[in-house]
């Protein structure tokens, strides 16, 4: 956990189910400290008042509030963008969940001093994520060449597990993001298809295809009632990974396996990471890259999806 001489004050926009986890989450922590919240009648939960923050019941009273560092504007309710942009202009900090909208990437490029975008990464406290990008940044892989990734289950047909309404499903945008942080491609051929499975169509598969010959499959079914979860399958042109294990090829050609140590699911690397962005502005300014290539990605994926085409994009 990252420690900080200041503590970050937060006011909260949106508590439905997301923001709702991001201020139990925060809660917790000696170094981050939730200020105000609002909230109204349309909420979709119900919340206790935290020690010491108290509830307002509109976003005006947060933007005038110097006791705010940062407020952050949580789920994909109506009038998000509106309050992110009254927030800037009044020269308010603000984070925002990945992935952002392509309205919200544009709000990016205004400005790199006074108020300040952040982003929070919910796909950083992926266990098996950070072992496989750990053996990727030590370059044990050498370029990674092939990579793969398969979640399949079934938790049944409800609507909010449907990507129908244009919008993918949160563990899809996950994965996507982790790949930007496992590759360092610049361009991508994208194909996405959907996945039949038990009842209404609801899987998707994405392939992606570099200039450069690198390859990648991302594969998310909630409707199998086969279920499968691969973690990231890394082939590289040094070496390979798989479930906490990194293969190499002896000069004999053998395949052997060395396991690596197993982390449990760290829920405050994303905080963590906040912390960073509030204090390093040259890693806050990276993280907004990949946010950037992130929605650019993210449209292709439905692009192609709807469209039924291969779309060609730079990230």
């Amino acid at each position: 956990m990252v420690l900080s001489m200041h503590r970050l004050r937060v006011g909260f926009v949106g508590l439905g189910r997301r923001g709702r986890f991001h201020l139990q989450r925060i809660s917790l922590r000696n170094d981050i400290v939730p200020v105000a919240m609002v909230v109204d009648g349309t909420e979709e939960v119900e919340i206790g008042e935290p020690e010491g923050c108290r509830i307002v019941s509109d976003c005006g009273e947060l933007f005038v509030d110097e006791d705010i560092d940062v407020i952050l504007v949580t789920g994909m309710q109506p009038g998000r963008l509106e309050t992110v942009r009254r927030a800037l202009d009044r020269g308010r900090s603000v984070a925002l969940p990945s992935p952002l909208t392509v309205d919200e990437a544009a709000l990016v490029a205004d400005g790199s001093s006074g108020p300040r975008l952040l982003v929070l990464s919910d796909c950083l406290a992926d266990d098996d994520f950070r072992v496989a990008r750990d053996q990727v940044q030590s370059g044990r892989l050498g370029e990674p060449r092939a990579l793969a990734h398969t979640t399949w289950g079934f938790v049944g047909s409800g609507r909010r597990q449907s990507p129908g309404d244009g919008r993918l499903p949160f563990p899809l945008l996950h994965r996507l993001e982790q790949f930007l942080l496992l590759t360092a491609v610049d361009q991508l051929s994208v194909s996405a298809h959907r996945l039949a499975g038990s009842g209404a169509s609801e899987g998707i598969g994405v392939r992606f295809l570099s200039p450069a010959g690198m390859t990648a499959r991302i594969e998310y079914h909630p409707s199998s009632p086969a279920p499968l979860a691969s973690g990231w399958m890394i082939a590289g042109t040094e070496g390979g990974y798989r479930d906490f294990e990194v293969f190499s090829v002896t000069d004999d050609e053998e395949v052997y396996g060395t396991p690596l140590a197993s982390t449990s699911i760290d829920l405050d690397s994303i905080y963590d990471d906040l912390l960073v962005q509030w204090n390093d502005d040259a890693h806050r300014a990276d993280v907004l890259r990949r946010a950037v290539r992130l929605t650019r990605l993210v449209e292709a994926v439905g692009v192609s999806l709807v469209d039924g085409v291969e779309v060609t994009i730079d990230l």
